[in-house]
C-alpha cells in the first residue's frame, strides 16, 4: 500500500542535486537508473524503515512512500515532495491552493496512519499475510498474525502499538518473507477489528510531549501467555521490549493484579534480552518513587538508570549527582549528565541548564 504524488515535468532528475537541496547526509540510494531505467529508490539511514521511490513515467515523476513508513518519514514527506517539485518544475508544490506542508500536516499523518492500520487489520482478517510495499531489504517481507503475536500485539491492539511494533520488526529484521509474493486481495467487505482499551499508561517523550499506550484484553492475554511460556522454557527467544511490556502491565495492574515486585523481575529480564532503553528506566522509576511492596531505594534507582540509553535516565542521573541521592552532591558529574541529556534534546535537562536548577552553577 503506497502513498503517492505525481509531479508533471520533462526535466531530467539530478539525484545528487536533490539530496544536496534536501540538506540531509544520511540518504542511501539502493536503486538507480543504471539498475532500473527512470527509477530511484532510497531511504534515510538514521530514520527510515522502508524506502522512498521516484519513477519517471511518460513526462511525469511519481513519488511514492510505503504507507508503513516511519513517523519521521511521514514528517519528511512534504519536505521531500516540495523540494523535488521545486527542482523539477522551478516552482513550489501546490494543490487546490495548499502547499505540501498544509496538505500533509500532522492531521494527515495521524489520519493516514490510522487508515493504514485499519486496512492492515481487515487484510489480516481475510489473509494470512500483509506485504510491505517498499522494504529496504531485498526480500518480500510481510506482516502476519504470528509475527504480531510474537511481539504481544494482534489485530485488536491499538494503532500505535501495531505501528510501533511493525517498525521495530522492520528495524531488527524480524519480519518473515517469501521468495515469491502471493497474490492476496481483499475481495469482500469486513468490519475493522476494534481496539477496546482496558488500561492505559502515559509516558513523556524527549520533547515533553505526552503519549498514551493503550492495552486491550487481547494484548494482556497475549503478554501473560508469553510470560508463562518464557518461564516454562518453551520459547527460544523473546525480544526485550516485549518483556518490558510484561513488566509494564504488572506495574500498572492492567489485565493482571498490580505487582511491583513482578514488574521489577520482568524489567530485569527485559534488560538481559537487550532492552536498554525502556526497561532500566522503568525499573529506576519504581525504585526512585517506591511502589509497594517495593520500597523507595535511590541507590538502586541510580544503578538502574546507569544501564539505560534513554536521555530521561541521563537526566535522572544528573539529578542524583546534583541532589546527592547516594553520596555527597557532585555538581561536575551532574553537569556532565545534564549536558548529555540536553544534547539529546531532553526537555527537562534543557530546562535545568537554562536556569531550572537549584544550583546557579548549572546556568553558567
Amino acid at each position: 500500500m503506497l502513498i503517492q504524488q505525481i509531479i508533471t515535468s520533462d526535466e531530467d532528475l539530478d539525484f545528487a542535486l536533490l539530496t544536496n537541496l534536501l540538506g540531509v547526509t544520511d540518504v542511501r540510494l539502493v536503486i538507480s537508473p543504471t539498475d532500473m531505467a527512470g527509477c530511484w529508490a532510497f531511504y534515510r539511514e538514521e530514520h527510515s524503515v522502508t524506502l522512498f521511490l521516484i519513477e519517471k513515467i511518460d513526462g511525469a515523476y511519481v513519488l511514492s512512500m510505503d504507507s508503513l513508513a516511519a513517523y519521521d518519514d511521514y514528517r519528511f514527506w512534504p519536505y521531500l515532495l516540495d523540494t523535488l517539485t521545486r527542482l523539477l518544475t522551478h516552482a513550489p508544490y501546490q494543490e487546490e491552493g495548499k502547499t505540501a506542508y498544509q496538505q500533509y500536516d500532522e492531521n494527515w499523518v495521524a489520519y493516514t496512519m490510522g487508515e493504514v492500520v485499519a486496512y492492515l487489520k481487515c487484510h489480516l482478517v481475510l489473509n494470512k499475510k500483509f506485504y510491505i510495499s517498499l522494504p529496504i531489504q531485498e526480500q518480500n517481507l510481510y506482516v502476519s498474525h504470528a509475527a504480531l503475536r510474537a511481539m504481544g500485539v494482534c489485530i485488536y491492539s491499538s494503532t500505535p502499538r501495531i505501528f510501533g511494533y511493525i517498525h521495530y520488526m522492520l528495524n531488527h529484521q524480524l519480519l518473515p518473507y517469501d521468495e515469491v509474493v502471493e497474490d492476496l486481495m481483499i475481495d469482500e467487505e469486513v468490519d475493522v477489528p476494534q481496539h477496546q482499551s482496558i488500561g492505559t499508561v502515559q509516558s513523556w517523550q524527549t520533547d515533553g510531549a505526552i503519549t498514551t499506550e493503550s492495552y486491550s484484553l487481547a494484548d494482556t492475554q497475549l503478554l501473560l501467555n508469553i510470560a508463562h511460556n518464557y518461564q516454562c522454557g518453551m520459547l527460544n527467544h523473546v525480544e526485550g521490549v516485549v518483556l518490558n511490556d510484561i513488566g509494564t502491565i504488572h506495574e500498572h495492574g492492567i489485565g493482571t493484579p498490580q505487582d511491583a515486585q513482578k514488574a521489577i523481575y520482568w524489567y530485569g529480564e527485559a534488560m538481559k534480552h537487550g532492552d536498554l532503553l525502556y526497561a532500566p528506566t522503568n525499573m529506576g522509576d519504581i525504585y526512585r518513587k517506591g511502589l509497594p511492596p517495593v520500597a523507595k531505594d535511590l541507590r538502586k534507582a541510580v544503578d538502574a538508570y546507569m544501564h539505560s540509553t534513554d536521555p530521561y535516565a541521563w537526566f535522572r542521573i544528573g539529578q542524583s549527582y546534583e541532589e546527592g541521592w547516594v553520596d555527597c552532591p557532585n555538581l561536575e558529574k551532574a553537569m556532565l549528565y545534564y549536558r548529555k541529556a540536553a544534547k539529546a534534546g531532553h526537555h527537562l535537562a534543557v530546562k535545568r541548564l537554562k536556569g531550572g536548577s537549584k544550583n546557579s552553577e548549572f546556568t553558567k
